[in-house]
Order: C-alpha cells, then sequence, then structure tokens
C-alpha cells in the first residue's frame, strides 16, 4: 500500500466531494488503498468515517478511494485507531504482495501492528479474490491487480534483456499507471528500476522520507 503525503489543505471545502480534484493532485488519481488507478469513478473517502463522528469537511480526514474499497469500508471502522493509513503510516513496510494475486502482512511483522495491517486488509476487503466468501462479480480489484502483475512481468523480462537507464525510465512509466506495490514486489533487488519508479510516483504524494540516520521517518500518529 503506497505511502503518500497530502500537504496541507489548499483550499476551504463546503462540500467534501469538491476536495477530489486537489486531492488527485496531490496524490495522483489512485485508490489509496488497493491501488488501483480511478479516473471515472473516483470518491473522497472518510478515513474516520462520518457516522462515527469523523469530520465531514476536513482536509486531514480525507483519503482517495474507488467505490470498491470506499463501499466496503464503509463506516465498518470506529476511527483510525486499530489500522494503518497511508497518510499516516508506511505502509509499503507492512503488507506484501505475491504471483498468486494475494496481499497479505508483511512476514516478520508481530503483534499489534501485524494485527492492525491484517485489520486494514479486512476492512477494505484486500483479501477478496475468486473463491472468497465476499466478493461479487462486480468487484475487479483482484482483475487489475493480477494485469500489473503481468505487465511488471513481462516489464522484467525487458529490463533483462536490456538493463540502461532508458529502460528503467521507460518501466516506470509504466508502473505509473496502477498498481505500485505490484511494480515494486516485481523489481525487488533491482535498485535502478526502483529508484525510477519512485521519482515518478514522487510526483504524486509518494512518502519515503528518512532521517539522518537512514532511517524512514514515522510521522505523527504513525505506528510504522
Amino acid at each position: 500500500m503506497r505511502t503518500v503525503e497530502k500537504g496541507i489543505a489548499p483550499n476551504v471545502y463546503q462540500k467534501y466531494g469538491d476536495a477530489k480534484h486537489d486531492l488527485a493532485g496531490r496524490i495522483g488519481y489512485y485508490c489509496s488503498y488497493c491501488e488501483m488507478s480511478v479516473h471515472n469513478m473516483l470518491e473522497v473517502e472518510h478515513v474516520h468515517p462520518r457516522a462515527n463522528g469523523g469530520a465531514d469537511l476536513d482536509w486531514d480526514n480525507f483519503l482517495l478511494s474507488c467505490k470498491y474499497c470506499n463501499t466496503i469500508k464503509s463506516s465498518r471502522n470506529l476511527n483510525r485507531i486499530g489500522y494503518l493509513w497511508p497518510d499516516q503510516d508506511n505502509t509499503d513496510l507492512a503488507f506484501e504482495y505475491n504471483s498468486a494475486n494475494e496481499v497479505s502482512v508483511k512476514t516478520g511483522l508481530t503483534g499489534t501492528l501485524a494485527q492492525a495491517a491484517e485489520n486494514t486488509i479486512h476492512l477494505m476487503g484486500l483479501d477478496r479474490l475468486p473463491g472468497h466468501a465476499a466478493p461479487t462479480p462486480a468487484d475487479t480489484r483482484w482483475r487489475s491487480r493480477q494485469e500489473a502483475w503481468d505487465k511488471a512481468n513481462r516489464s522484467l523480462n525487458n529490463w533483462r534483456r536490456a538493463p540502461i537507464p532508458e529502460m528503467a525510465a521507460q518501466i516506470a512509466l509504466s508502473a505509473l499507471e496502477s498498481h505500485y506495490s505490484v511494480w515494486m514486489t516485481v523489481f525487488e533487488g533491482i535498485p535502478d528500476v526502483l529508484a525510477a519508479i519512485d521519482l515518478e510516483y514522487g510526483r504524486f504524494g509518494l512518502f519515503k522520507d528518512r532521517d539522518a540516520a537512514g532511517n524512514r521517518v514515522i510521522r505523527t500518529n504513525g505506528q510504522i
């Protein structure tokens, strides 16, 4: 799950939907949870649900979501506690993706962090695959993720044939289409390509700041 930084609110909003394009300008036209690229049906999602006392018009309570993640999440979380959030936590360190199209808790994560990661997967239904008890035929998130996985693997073959900076740049442009975490998984261990992908996503709010010692910065209220 790509970690994002929205920055401060660029406007004051009378309706929360008015924040959509400002958000997309900061973090891209992607679902903040499943990472699918969404242009036509992108929704402003209240992290702390309005039904549970979350602020209606507060920029700090907004993320972007696809219809699927927003509908499944709904107001099932009372607040932010007990979950991991891409605008607060380094969520890219908490989840892993594999060729079986599964999203799972990162190997080595334990205790309350592992439980929060598991809670987040279930809250958004990121584990819903064909054969799962819950998904409907309309939920195509798994298919979108699989298509990204296939494209990333074809790009990996191209890289092996031509491991040059121009190829890394082209792969990064392809990765920008959607599913950041899938591409980062496929190209794990290939720093030139990983850096190129991060450079492209850096234009859309990717947060990977490090401190003077080289450690990832944990943000205010962040758990990881």
